[in-house]
């Protein structure tokens, strides 16, 4: 199963489980979770791994030893992608005959599935893969776990408002949720007022300003949020990322505009990595980008990204800032 989209509902001891993917938030998340709900019913003796400073003698000692002081135990094996061969199988081969009273959450980043010891422990534990979030659907699927998560509710508008004003990052959106739970104590729904006040001045305000002034070619104000950015702590390359993302989505649409597709069709199916509210407004700065200019702004962005990998500190503002005349002037 693909995490977010179960809960984890269930969760018994005796059961194990493989969490991997490149998201480190999500995967701790839901680590935490299973280690805090096998705590909530049972008498736990908790044992953390790490894969990277145990070998094989050590790990086979705290899968197969019997606590001491406890009736349970959970074993909790960090970064299980830095196993060698000889650890991997010795893990492998616990789960031949696993005890009934014990559990195993095993993190990895990243398996190997082709090797039989993976084979082996994904065939035998409850599998979450973590991903980052791809598009707006896997926040909105989130955002429905959480509230439920925290007893919360949204009506439809607050929810479109938290969606339209958060980064497509599950730490980041976390932090937020946590925000708003606290200024709606006592209540159990979250208003959009509620939304509006905690998320009015977040960096994903900062990005729909600068997609605004990107998309209808204002240099001045372009500029002008640029500088605003930097002294709220971005980082230069972190606003060349944003720049791509944000040109990469107008070249998407001017590319299916060569197909014959209609607008409303490219908003319906062809641009899930925008949120819903944001796919009208891309449409319309696309008409401001024919795809010759889109050529010279991705050149521009190129050089940008070189420039900033090997120039001085000092120099970046400048280099940022005329990459942006360029751009804008393409």
């Amino acid at each position: 199963m693909t995490a977010i989209a179960d809960p984890l509902s269930k969760i018994k001891i005796g059961d194990s489980y493989l969490i991997y993917g490149a998201d480190i938030y999500l995967a701790n998340q839901y680590s935490n979770r299973i280690r805090a709900r096998l705590q909530a019913k049972e008498d736990l003796e908790v044992i953390i791994v790490y894969a990277d400073e145990t070998k094989s003698a050590a790990l086979n000692d705290a899968l197969d030893s019997i606590s001491m002081f406890t009736s349970s135990k959970l074993i909790l094996i960090k970064s299980a992608d830095k196993f060698l061969k000889r650890e991997l199988d010795t893990l492998a081969t616990y789960f031949n005959h696993p005890l009934e009273n014990q559990s195993v959450v095993i993190m990895a980043e990243k398996i190997d599935g082709r090797l039989g010891s993976w084979k082996t422990i994904k065939e035998a534990c409850t599998t979450i893969q973590c991903d980052p979030p791809r598009y707006a659907g896997d926040m909105k699927t989130w955002l429905q776990v959480e509230l439920k998560a925290n007893a919360k509710t949204m009506n439809p508008r607050a929810f479109e408002a938290f969606l339209a004003r958060i980064e497509l990052d599950y730490g980041t959106a976390e932090n937020e949720l946590q925000k708003l739970i606290l200024l709606s104590y006592g209540r159990a729904e979250i208003s959009e007022e509620d939304v509006t006040r905690s998320l009015g001045s977040t960096r994903s305000s900062a990005q729909s300003e600068i997609h605004k002034a990107l998309g209808k070619r204002s240099l001045e104000l372009t500029l002008s949020l640029l500088e605003k950015m930097l002294a709220s702590d971005w980082e230069h390359l972190q606003i060349v990322y944003l720049l791509q993302k944000f040109f990469t989505s107008i070249r998407k649409i001017q590319l299916l505009r060569t197909k014959n597709i209609s607008a409303s069709e490219i908003a319906a199916k062809y641009v899930p990595e925008l949120f819903q509210s944001q796919r009208k407004d891309f449409i319309e700065y696309a008409n401001n980008y024919s795809l010759s200019s889109l050529e010279k702004v991705f050149d521009a962005l190129l050089e940008l990204d070189w420039q900033l990998k090997s120039s001085p500190s000092d120099t970046y503002t400048m280099l940022l800032d005329m990459a942006i005349i360029r751009i804008i002037q393409s």
